[in-house]
């Protein structure tokens, strides 16, 4: 025979969290022996359910056995030990028994009691009555813990809303940085607010009062005009809604609601232990009740009740109707089966202590997996959302503002910033800055046509300026310059988009852009190639490597090394590689300006010496490719020359050292001082020279010193020992003493554009860009090219390397015709040898100029520019 303990076990457990829960039957035990066979049953379960034993008399009212059941200290809201979760609260009843011990309590203000619904001074009174009420349920330590549940329930639902919202806030581009998370902080922080709130005031279920049958809340009504309602509504009124209130309260208790609540979590169904004396009694009304009100609403109880009845009260109750009645019979039916309701009662016998057997052993202890599982979502609903959330940030932060192709890396943002949307706008400073925005302007136009291609702008936009005359930041403001100005002269099909890739502070994440660029192109055919790539160093000789190997053409606007853009061979350390075919430079190498300069040097300004000699200082910073290769191809130059090389003095910038450089270079005497370092260690050269007892010293500088001769030109020219030549890879003055017709961009510089910018940059740049676009533009106009199709990047490359000979075209910085070997350098390419000079425009004196500036110009042919050559080939030495 089975345990009876053991089927009201079953009872009591709740099924599994994906049923729904069934209806419990009033199991109504009738004999002489009930009472002792319901606490039989009940005993084991005192402690690990929420329990409640209501004696035969122990109450006057059905008002004061709810108010034990479910008031301030109900049995039923007791908390129950070792349970994980907080006890059943009964705000609705309790709301119900207070407004009716209203009535019991005299005015303050004399008069009938309770007053008039409608009376102004009972509205008030009790207005003031239920607002003390509700500060008196949030004092005190056990209010305290039941409104930091209250408020910690809301926060589980909101923190996840909050979440989600910056989820989505983060994907929409006008919502950058800290906004898309100070959003979602407060959505979280106004939802638990507001909803914890109203919980602990009961706000959030008194709602429901006017949704139910008996005395029900009136639309518009104020809850102090309700509860003044219910204080002066009959007995039998008031108490089948406390009735119903108390069902309902429990309902909410086991309700799965749509947020996390702890009913998800509660295991064990409410249990009620019922002594039944007297048919007429408060505690059979109590039960008639229940069952009524339940039967009328639909509203299934989750409690089992244990009653020990008399006999009358466990049989069938309720008389047949008259004939007459039936049609109302008839609907009473239909609503009942609409509401589903079963017949509550369970009968059963206890006659004897025979009836009552012993117990089998003890039931189950209580299990707490569902517990434990509702904590368990409650941790990861609070935990996810903050770690995705920072996940979030974190990602936006490291892809600087949630751009795809860029990462952060220290304070820098590296990779593509508009490939997706606008630069936002805390990357940049600056020009830097302004300059991208209206890229981004010109890109937006672009975009609208259909009918476009894509050109990426390598460069270090986010340069440490560390001093006065470092003129990177100037460099990378003039190739953004150009860029936009060809971006705006650019009115044709197809339209010009420009992509902006930074490779940070001294190109130091090269080979990160690089990898960016190769990635987003991957995805996006409209990119058509590289320009930028400025300077002579192992990022950008990095970023080479990257693009060579995803195939994408490149072309460099002011990198000179000899072998840049040559690939090394892993097996080989020692050798140079071999020249990728996918890299060309617009130009002049180190080789044809260091050829240009050693016979300058010797057959000019060294004309009438004997045994002349150099001195070469060279900049030795590790990774710059640059100036180590001008000093040994102008090492080898003069030496080809005949001019003997004295020393060359190395310097580092990060250690300093120029000056002590420029005192060595001073005491070997030479006869020309051959600068091969940084701008930004310029100056302090020639003022170091300056003030030592040198003599006539003549320098002659690489092509890197340009900006800073511009900033301090005056103030070299007046220099009294030191004149000063240098190296010019492109400038504006060489167009106003030439023949040649100036390009549209060139005769914008000749009227007094750009005059703050560096020229180089400036007007290399330029043809950089205007290289590609001419090649992407000739391709997409092509015959093999579809109506708004797209020309690949092989075809790009097929009419790079086809640029040469007769196909050569006239640039801003001169004729652009790339030779025929695999160097893709350019053929007979301008450089020129400039000298400071008072009294000249920018104090700027073009002494001589090689190469021409479009093909139909004359000039004379000046001895130093024969044979000039254009790369250092193997084998190839500049002769005398």
């Amino acid at each position: 025979m089975a345990d009876p303990r053991s089927i009201l076990e079953g009872l009591l457990r709740r099924p599994a969290f994906w049923r729904a829960d069934p209806p419990l039957p009033m199991v109504l035990v009738s004999g002489q022996a009930s009472l002792a066979a319901v606490e039989m049953l009940a005993e084991p379960f005192q402690d690990c359910v929420p329990y409640a034993h209501v004696r035969e008399g122990e109450h006057g009212s059905v008002l004061e056995l709810v108010r034990a059941l479910a008031g301030e200290h109900g049995q039923l809201g007791k908390p129950v030990g070792g349970s994980l979760l907080p006890p059943p609260r009964f705000p609705l009843a309790q709301f119900v028994l207070w407004a009716r011990e209203q009535r019991d309590l005299p005015p303050e203000s004399g008069g009938a009691w309770p007053p008039d619904p409608q009376a102004h001074s009972g509205y008030q009174e009790f207005k003031k009555r239920l607002k003390e009420w509700r500060k008196s349920r949030l004092a005190g330590y056990s209010s305290l813990k039941v409104s930091i549940d209250f408020v910690g329930r809301a926060l589980v639902t909101w923190l996840p809303v909050g979440a989600v919202a910056v989820y989505f806030l983060g994907g929409v581009p006008d919502f950058v940085g800290i906004i898309p998370l100070a959003l979602g902080i407060l959505l979280a922080l106004v939802g638990t607010a507001v909803q914890g709130w109203r919980s602990i005031r009961g706000s959030l279920t008194s709602r429901w009062f006017g949704r139910q049958p008996y005395l029900t809340y009136k639309r518009f009504e104020r809850t102090p005009q309700y509860a003044l309602r219910l204080a002066g509504a009959s007995d039998a009124d008031v108490e089948r809604l406390l009735v119903h209130a108390l069902a309902r309260d429990l309902h909410e208790a086991y309700k799965k609601w749509i947020t996390p609540w702890p009913s998800w979590g509660r295991g064990r169904y409410a249990l009620l232990l019922l002594e039944v004396g007297r048919p007429d009694g408060v505690n059979a009304r109590f039960l008639r009740l229940m069952e009524e009100t339940t039967r009328e609403t639909g509203l299934l109880v989750p409690m089992v009740m244990l009653a020990a009845v008399p006999e009358a009260e466990a049989r069938p109750h309720g008389d047949p109707v008259k004939l007459g009645e039936l049609a109302g019979a008839v609907d009473q039916w239909r609503a009942a089966v609409r509401l589903r309701v079963p017949d509550l009662r369970l009968s059963i016998r206890a006659e004897t202590p025979a009836d009552t057997p012993a117990p089998q052993g003890r039931p189950l202890t209580p299990r707490r997996g569902r517990e434990v599982g509702y904590w368990f979502l409650v941790a990861t609903l609070v935990l996810l959302p903050i770690g995705l959330v920072g996940w979030n940030q974190w990602d936006r932060v490291m892809h600087c503002g949630g751009l795809p192709w860029a990462e952060r890396i220290g304070s820098e943002c590296v990779g593509v910033v508009n490939a997706t949307r606008d630069t936002p706008d805390d990357l940049f400073d600056g020009e830097v800055q302004e300059l991208i925005k209206q890229i981004d302007a010109n890109n937006a136009y672009a975009i609208e046509s259909g009918r476009y291609v894509s050109v990426v702008v390598l460069g270090e936009f986010s340069i440490k300026k560390t001093t006065a005359d470092d003129t990177r930041l100037a460099a990378a403001v003039s190739e953004l310059q150009a860029v936009k100005q060809y971006q705006q002269d650019v009115s044709s099909t197809p339209r010009l988009r420009v992509l902006i890739a930074n490779a940070g502070d001294n190109f130091a994440h090269g080979r990160r852009a690089a990898r960016s660029i190769t990635a987003m192109a991957e995805q996006e055919p409209h990119v058509m190639g590289v320009v930028g790539l400025p300077r002579s160093v192992a990022g950008v000789s990095d970023a080479i490597d990257e693009l060579h190997l995803a195939k994408i053409p490149m072309v460099s606007s002011t990198a000179t090394a000899d072998t840049f853009g040559y690939i090394r061979d892993p097996v080989r350390p020692d050798h140079p590689g071999e020249p990728s075919p996918y890299y060309f430079h617009v130009g002049p190498t180190n080789f044809r300006m260091a050829a240009l300069g050693a016979r300058f040097a010797q057959q000019r300004l060294l004309a009438g010496v004997h045994k002349p000699s150099a001195v070469i200082v060279e900049d030795g910073s590790p990774g710059d490719q640059y100036a180590g290769n001008l000093a040994d191809d102008f090492q080898a130059a003069l030496s080809g020359q005949g001019v003997h090389v004295e020393n060359r003095v190395t310097y580092t910038v990060e250690s300093g050292g120029i000056s002590s450089a420029a005192v060595k270079a001073c005491r070997l005497k030479p006869d020309v001082i051959v600068y091969s370092g940084r701008a930004s260690e310029f100056r302090d050269l020639l003022m170091a020279i300056e003030g030592n007892s040198c003599g006539k010293v003549r320098v002659i500088a690489g092509d890197d010193v340009v900006k800073v001769v511009h900033d301090h030109g005056a103030e070299i020219a007046a220099m009294k020992q030191v004149e000063v030549y240098y190296l010019a890879l492109a400038n504006r003055t060489l167009w106003r003493a030439s023949s040649a017709e100036p390009t549209r961009f060139i005769s914008k510089l000749l009227n007094g554009d750009y005059t703050d910018n560096s020229d180089d940059n400036l007007i290399l740049t330029y043809d950089a860009v205007s290289v590609i676009y001419q090649a992407a533009g000739s391709a997409y106009r092509g015959a093999g090219t579809q109506e708004g199709g797209l020309p690949s990047r092989g075809d790009i490359l097929y009419r790079l390397a086809r640029t040469t000979g007769e196909a050569a075209w006239e640039g801003s910085s001169g004729v652009i015709g790339f030779n025929a070997t695999e160097q893709h350098a350019p053929a007979d390419k301008a450089v020129a040898l400039i000298r400071v000079a008072q009294n000249r425009q920018g104090n700027a004196e073009p002494v001589i100029r090689c190469g021409l500036l479009d093909t139909d110009e004359t000039v004379k042919a000046d001895p130093l520019c024969a044979d000039l050559p254009d790369t250092a080939l193997p084998g190839t030495q500049e002769k005398g």
